[in-house]
C-alpha cells in the first residue's frame, strides 16, 4: 500500500496512490507499507530511487542500511511494533532522503509512524521539506522507544514488588510475617514471575538493538547530510543523539535489574526448595530414633526382659515418643527450625 502526505494550503493531504498515478503536487513523504515488486517499482519510478526488497533491509551490514545513492541517502533501522502486546515485533524500517521527497518502506506497523502522520495534520510544519519529515518521524521513533522503556520500567517495578515485598507481606522466606507460619511462594506463581522477566528481557533486548541501529542511523545521517541541513535541523538532529545516548544508557540499566530480578527470583526458588529438603531431614533424623527402637522390640526374640513386663508396651511408646521429642527440641533450641 503506497500513502502519499503533501501540504496543500498550509495543510497536510493523506491520500492513497494507486499503481500508475502520478505524485500529486508538493508530495513530501510517501509510505510504502508492505509493497509488492509493482508497487516497489513504480514509487522508484516516480520519484528516481531505487527502493531495497525486503530481504534487502534485512541484511545486517553496515554498508547495506546506510549508503548513499546520488543525492539520496538511505538509512535502515529495527524499529518495535506492539511492544504493550504479549508478542512484541521487531522489523527493519528504511527511511530514503532526496532532495524533494521522505520515503518510508516497511513490512511492520510501528506506532511511530502512526503517530508522525497524525502528528503532521495538527503540524503542518513538519513536512515544509524532506529534511523536516525525516527528523520529525525520527523524532517520533525515538519517543516511542522511551515509551517502551518506560513500560518495560513499569513491568520491572511490578515484578520487583511481587518477588520482594509480597513475600516479605506473606512471612515467607525467613518468617518475617508475626503469625509464625511459613507462606511459601506457590510454584505457578514464581513460574509467571520468571515469565514476566523473560519478556521484560527480551523487549529489552530488542529496544537496545533498535537503539543501536538508531545511533548508527542519525550518525551516519550527520556525516552525509550535514551541507544540506539548516541550523535548526542540525540543532534538532543533535537533540535526538543526545536522546538515544541517554535511552542508551537507560535501557543498559533496565537489563541490568531484568537480570538482578532473574538472579533473585533463582535465589529464592533455590531457598523454598532448602526448605522443603531441611523439612524431609528434620523429619527423618527425628524418626530415627523410634524406629531403632521399635526395630528393636520387633525382633521376636523369645528371651527379652520387657516382653513379659506388664508396662513393657507403655514403656515402649514412651521411649519412641520421647527419642523424636528431643532432637526436635534440640533442632529448635539451635534455630535449626
Amino acid at each position: 500500500m503506497i500513502t502519499v502526505h503533501a501540504r496543500v494550503g498550509g495543510r497536510v493531504v493523506e491520500q492513497p496512490l494507486a499503481l500508475g498515478e502520478p505524485l500529486p503536487p508538493n508530495t513530501v513523504w510517501i509510505d510504502l507499507l508492505r509493497p509488492d515488486e509493482a508497487e516497489r517499482a513504480h514509487v522508484g519510478a516516480v520519484t528516481g530511487c531505487d527502493l531495497p526488497t525486503r530481504e534487502e533491509m534485512k541484511e545486517i551490514e553496515a554498508s547495506s542500511q546506510l549508503y548513499t545513492e546520488g543525492e539520496a541517502v538511505y538509512l535502515t533501522s529495527s524499529v518495535i511494533a506492539r511492544a504493550d502486546s504479549p508478542m512484541p515485533e521487531q522489523g527493519e524500517v528504511t527511511f530514503v532522503l532526496t532532495p524533494r521527497h521522505m520515503i518510508t518502506v516497511r513490512f511492520t506497523e510501528p506506532r511511530s509512524v502512526a503517530t508522525f502522520a497524525a502528528r503532521t495534520i495538527r503540524q503542518p510544519e513538519l513536512l515544509a521539506s524532506a529534511e523536516d519529515a525525516l527528523l520529525g518521524i525520527l523524532d517520533a521513533v525515538i519517543d516511542r522507544v522511551a515509551d517502551v522503556l518506560e513500560l518495560i520500567g513499569a513491568r520491572i517495578d511490578g515484578l520487583s514488588a511481587r518477588i520482594f515485598t509480597d513475600s516479605l507481606n506473606s512471612g515467607g522466606l525467613g518468617g518475617g510475617g508475626g503469625g509464625g507460619g511459613r507462606a511459601a511462594k506457590k510454584p505457578d506463581e514464581l513460574q509467571d514471575v520468571l515469565r514476566g522477566i523473560g519478556r521484560a528481557g527480551d523487549l529489552t533486548h530488542k529496544v537496545r538493538d533498535s537503539l543501536a541501529g538508531l545511533d548508527r542511523l542519525v550518525a551516519f545521517l550527520s556525516s552525509v547530510a550535514a551541507g544540506r541541513l539548516t541550523k535548526e535541523q542540525k540543532a534538532a538532529l543533535k537533540t535526538l543523539t543526545r536522546d538515544l545516548r541517554s535511552l542508551n544508557e537507560h535501557a543498559g540499566f533496565l537489563a541490568h535489574e531484568a537480570n538482578f530480578l532473574l538472579d533473585a527470583t533463582l535465589g529464592l526458588i533455590n531457598i523454598e526448595q532448602n526448605a522443603i529438603i531441611k523439612i524431609f531431614s528434620v523429619v527423618s533424623v527425628a524418626l530415627m530414633p523410634p524406629t531403632l527402637i521399635a526395630s528393636a522390640y520387633g525382633m521376636n526374640f523369645h528371651y527379652m526382659p520387657e516382653l513379659d513386663w506388664d508396662f513393657g508396651y507403655p514403656m515402649a511408646i514412651l521411649l519412641m515418643v520421647l527419642s523424636a521429642v528431643v532432637p526436635l527440641w534440640y533442632f529448635r533450641r539451635r534455630g535449626w527450625l
